[in-house]
């Protein structure tokens, strides 16, 4: 395991997007851990209304995915990245000081469109520089990486909430960001080529995943996006996992828990420590034994850790499920970049990885609208008093999404290029 990573970071370009997703991943956790409880608390937004500026963030991710994988063909993913983590940055740095509703919302739609304009140009980079047969742990180690950083950025926001005002975190964020923009365009290749084994070349390619671009029209947007449906649903469930966890599960603590607001900026650095722990030895997992088959696993188990967390009253539990949970359901993600693209065409990674991140998009867009909307309405009596016990409902409506994805990976089983190559 040691000696594979090694031969994976010999690569320049490999080391330079790690380094810039760590620096990512530090600003993402930073905002993550404090935004709901920020809005709630510190600007007294109700939980809807935190749902509906959730909304923008992934409405600004579904329209310009497509339009970022575009651009991502036009100006290199390397110019691509450091334009969307400028903007990223600006977005969130400013974000804290905007007064009306209006402004909040457009700047979380600004954040979306520039934060998925990051990841299409950051997942090709990585799948042009590693050989087919190494995806799932390529993409892993980029999880791992980004988790590494949520559990940083999340510590540090619970630390540094306590001696300076909230808004100054996300200031810190954005700087962070702009950081890595400049990193990267002085450390990344001007003229990035894909690796032989990728995919990407058109003659000499190796590897049993590989497939040839020469002479391959390519295809409609909707034959593409049914041949990764199974990745794309995956990675809508997902999507609509962790943006209604990230705001509701810390207020269901606060609210009917009695928890106090300061271990719950925590849970992110639990899920992320709990995803840090497991995606690398899934990853290798997936690419030996078929992705969408260790997806399947992997959700059957993460559907009864949700609905767990209605039986649970102590906070300590409930750290550890959520630990688990990350390690079980956070793998699902890089498995689900590593299975499109071992079914995609390379030269469709550009539009595969842009409908990949809209279903991401439309998860975070759906989950917390209707999960503000069930925490508001059944969690609380008539006239607005805490139900104790309240909110069970938006966990088990989250398991019983996961438990639709385990049914549509054995309804489409055949999906996986693995299982069809063993059965001819």
């Amino acid at each position: 395991m040691i000696q594979a990573v090694r031969d994976i970071l010999r690569d320049r370009s490999i080391r330079v997007a790690y380094l810039m997703c760590l620096m990512l991943g530090v600003a993402y956790g930073i905002v993550m851990a404090i935004v709901a409880i920020y809005l709630n608390k510190e600007r007294g937004f109700a939980e809807t209304t935190i749902g509906g500026l959730a909304f923008f963030f992934s409405a600004g991710i579904a329209i310009f995915a497509i339009p970022m994988g575009m651009l991502v063909r036009v100006w290199s993913p390397r110019v691509m990245l450091a334009v969307a983590l400028i903007g990223y940055g600006l977005a969130t740095a400013i974000f804290p000081f905007l007064t009306s509703f209006a402004a909040l919302a457009t700047a979380r739609a600004i954040d979306g469109a520039f934060s998925v304009g990051v990841w299409i140009s950051i997942e090709t980079i990585l799948l042009m520089r590693t050989t087919a047969l190494n995806r799932g742990f390529v993409t892993s180690l980029y999880s791992i990486v980004l988790a590494i950083g949520y559990v940083i950025g999340s510590v540090f926001a619970a630390g540094w909430t306590h001696f300076a005002p909230s808004a100054s975190v996300f200031v810190c964020a954005g700087v962070l960001a702009i950081g890595a923009a400049i990193i990267g365009l002085m450390q990344l290749d001007r003229d990035l080529q894909p690796v032989a084994g990728s995919g990407h070349a058109e003659a000499g390619t190796t590897g049993s995943h590989a497939t040839l671009a020469a002479g391959k029209p390519a295809i409609g947007a909707f034959r593409l996006y049914w041949n990764i449906k199974t990745a794309c649903f995956t990675t809508f469930t997902y999507g609509y996992f962790q943006g209604s966890l990230v705001l509701f599960l810390p207020l269901f603590l606060i609210d009917h828990r009695g928890v106090a607001e300061g271990p719950t900026k925590l849970l992110v650095a639990f899920f992320a420590a709990g995803m840090a722990l497991t995606v690398v030895f899934v990853g290798r997992l997936g690419d030996r034994h078929g992705h969408l088959k260790t997806i399947r696993v992997l959700v059957a188990f993460g559907a009864a850790i949700t609905v767990s967390v209605v039986y649970l009253p102590w906070f300590p539990v409930v750290a550890v499920v959520v630990f688990l949970a990350g390690g079980v359901l956070a793998p699902v993600y890089p498995l689900s970049i590593a299975l499109q693209s071992i079914i995609a065409e390379p030269r469709d990674y550009n539009r595969s990885n842009a409908l990949l991140n809209v279903s991401y998009a439309l998860g975070t867009l759906a989950g917390p609208l209707i999960c503000g909307y069930l925490y508001d309405t059944y969690s609380r009596g008539p006239n607005g008093t805490k139900v104790p016990f309240g909110g069970e409902l938006l966990f088990w409506q989250l398991a019983a999404l996961w438990a639709l994805v385990f049914v549509m990976t054995l309804a489409f089983r055949r999906d996986d290029p693995s299982l069809r190559r063993r059965r001819g």
